[in-house]
């Protein structure tokens, strides 16, 4: 692993490959007779590189087909029987990734939202391929180097097979042959340069091999990887293994795959459950039952109280900055499940791994979980890459979620925000039935906020505080929109993606609740729900009224009025931010419960349940600690981070300076 700097991760993964067997080598002190001569490959930050299935690689080929128009390029780059790995790389409007072919970088292949298409650009050795053996589309240009952002007019073209569009790629190199690079056909036959490097040699690897050679050149780097894992979870059981309750979360992906067969080899005392958070892919739920068979283990199923299609219905679609869905969906069925099977407090073992995201990377090997109650989270593969992870599995001869074979990186809810529209488009290929759905549910909330068409073919809803850079250079360049637009489409689905609005004037905060409600039991939810806020001392009921004595002495006023939209008027003597914020929590859990359960988990007390939205608090049981509004989804998502206590705060500031400004005008 090699350090740097400035970027997300800070360390990248470097391996070797070795020409003689054609095998990727991880770590050349430990290989099995490998030859005198490695290369050195360093893919892109973090270097998380897995093994190409046959469905990934024809997807690579018909990319460069449809690049080139040409299937010699095609068995040019990405030879018959070559050993291909993957990489994902930045830089792209979606799912990119670098493509290692016989232990060289060849290119790119990258999903294009507009067309839905994989496409392809060659670097490196794919280029360099291409000029050498002239396939493809290519250009030997009189200039002395070639540099990013120049365009090339057609008469310093020397040699050339150009393509017939405008947009298409071509390989450029320099007549001295010193500089190569990646341009596209633009205006009067003239050539953009994309990318530029200094050549490189193409190089050409003929030995044939196959994972389980590399399996055999790498045996003892996976001995030590396992080594390290079985003394990491010894020791989590001679440690914890009497307080806590020992559980090995497995989610039908290649991670958990790993630490499950790794617990049974090394613990002695577990249990396994698996979430189902009801949009699982339907080989997902196979490979549960496969996996049960293959260890004769119980596989407990923690399920989720709430349906996914209702909660949209109420809260819109969730988004990668507006992510409610995993604590309702995943984090509240655990957190009851294991309630249940650990109620003196247990030790989660999972699938984690450092290369999976900056956030990960930053995280310890054994964590207090943050989600949920009396859980210690513990992950022995944390240092472990894709491709470790993968050789273990076909050395052991682990019954893997067939899924990776159709083309899906990783393994989890279909329609997840933090997903590509390319595994999206996934799972509308393998299984067309799941896909209809959401995208009827995308295009309703297009047409009810009347946004623009890009909006749902680049999948804009995936984001609500801001577009990723790529994103938005993609809209800019493909859809020809302006990035003051772009702001102004992102703040404004922000705001209108709401389920409620506030209103603040000089005596009252008033809340319009823009989606139906059951009336009745919204009431009861607010009185209820008053009774957990450690500043309520007594409630006065009559009618559509509740008058709520604060504990220092001042009296709020919430009435509530019965309309087809309905309106919350909450009258205050003093604004107060965690008043408000305390008021504001209890009033959308009131409105929107989606019955997850999450509270009724972190309630020590177990003064709190709720069934179909139904909220009752025990008043005798109640310690007014406010947990339950703390961690309920609904309220953290509809206050703290949808931004109204900030707007409450900014209407507040500003009354507060017009009420100064009076008394000094007095």
């Amino acid at each position: 692993m090699s350090k740097s700097s400035g970027r997300p991760f800070g360390f990248t993964f470097t391996f070797y490959w070795c020409p003689d067997h054609n095998v990727p080598v991880l770590n050349p002190r430990l290989a099995y007779s490998c030859s005198s001569f490695l290369m050195l490959v360093k893919p892109t930050e973090p270097g998380d590189v897995r093994p190409a299935f046959p469905y990934d690689i024809l997807i690579i080929r018909e990319a460069i087909f449809r690049e080139f128009q040409d299937w010699r390029v095609a068995d040019l780059l990405v030879p018959s029987g070559s050993l291909v790995l993957l990489n994902k790389v930045p830089g792209y409007p979606d799912e990119a990734d670098e493509v290692i072919v016989n232990g060289e970088v060849v290119g790119h292949r990258w999903y294009d939202p507009a067309t839905r298409t994989w496409r392809f650009r060659p670097i490196f050795q794919g280029a360099a391929k291409m000029l050498e053996n002239k396939v493809g589309y290519y250009a030997i240009v009189d200039l002395p180097k070639l540099t990013r952002g120049y365009e090339i007019h057609r008469t310093r073209i020397v040699q050339a097979e150009l393509p017939p569009r405008k947009g298409m790629l071509v390989i450029v190199q320099t007549q001295d042959g010193k500089w190569q690079g990646l341009a596209k056909l633009v205006r009067s036959k003239r050539l953009y340069v994309i990318k530029a490097w200094r050549s490189v040699k193409p190089t050409y690897v003929e030995a044939r091999s196959s994972w389980r050679d590399v399996i055999e050149v790498n045996e003892k780097v996976l001995e030590t990887f396992e080594e390290r894992a079985r003394k990491f979870l010894r020791r989590l059981e001679e440690r914890y293994g009497q307080s806590r309750r020992l559980v090995v979360s497995y989610s039908g992906g290649k991670d958990s795959l790993v630490v499950l067969d790794l617990a049974c080899k090394y613990l002695k005392n577990f249990v396994v459950i698996f979430n189902d958070t009801s949009l699982e892919l339907p080989d997902t739920y196979i490979n549960v039952h496969e996996v049960e068979n293959k260890y004769g283990i119980e596989i407990h199923w923690a399920r989720a109280r709430c349906d996914f299609s209702t909660i949209v219905k109420m809260l819109y679609l969730p988004s990668r900055d507006f992510r409610y869905c995993c604590k309702m969906l995943k984090l509240a069925p655990i957190s009851q499940l294991l309630k249940k099977l650990a109620p003196t407090g247990s030790i989660s073992i999972v699938g984690q791994r450092r290369y999976e995201s900056s956030l990960r990377a930053r995280l310890p090997q054994i964590a207090k979980s943050r989600w949920v109650a009396n859980t210690l989270v513990a992950a022995p593969i944390n240092e472990w890459t894709s491709l470790h992870v993968w050789l273990y599995i076909f050395r052991e001869n682990l019954p893997y979620n067939k899924a990776y074979e159709k083309g899906f990186d990783r393994i989890g809810c279909w329609a997840c925000p933090a997903n590509e529209l390319a595994e999206l488009d996934l799972a509308s290929h393998w299984y067309s039935n799941l896909r209809e759905w959401l995208e009827n549910v995308i295009e309703n909330i297009r047409k009810e906020l009347n946004l623009p068409s890009y909006w749902s073919i680049v999948g804009l809803w995936r984001w609500r505080e801001k577009y990723p850079g790529d994103v938005r250079k993609y809209i800019e360049r493909t859809f020809k929109e302006t990035e003051e637009k772009l702001n102004e489409l992102c703040n404004y689905y922000r705001e209108n993606a709401l389920p409620l609005s506030i209103n603040l004037g000089e005596g009252s905060l008033r809340i319009v609740l823009k989606k139906e409600v059951d009336y009745n039991k919204l009431l009861l939810n607010i009185e209820n729900l008053l009774h957990t806020l450690k500043l309520v001392s007594d409630i006065d009921k009559g009618g559509n009224m509740l008058k709520v004595n604060i504990q220092n002495n001042a009296e709020l006023l919430i009435s509530i009025e019965q309309r087809q939209t309905i309106e919350i008027t909450v009258g205050l003597q003093s604004f107060s931010s965690e008043l408000v914020g305390s008021i504001l929590r209890v009033i959308v859990r009131a409105a929107y419960c989606t019955s997850c359960g999450l509270c009724e988990s972190w309630c020590g007390s177990s003064a709190i349940s709720v069934e179909r939205g139904l909220i009752l608090v025990s008043r005798i049981r109640c310690r007014k600690c406010g947990l339950c509004n703390i961690v309920c989804p609904v309220a953290e998502y509809l206050v703290a981070r949808s931004g109204l206590l900030k707007k409450f705060e900014e209407v507040q500031s500003r009354i507060s300076s017009k009420q100064n400004d009076s008394g000094r005008a007095a």
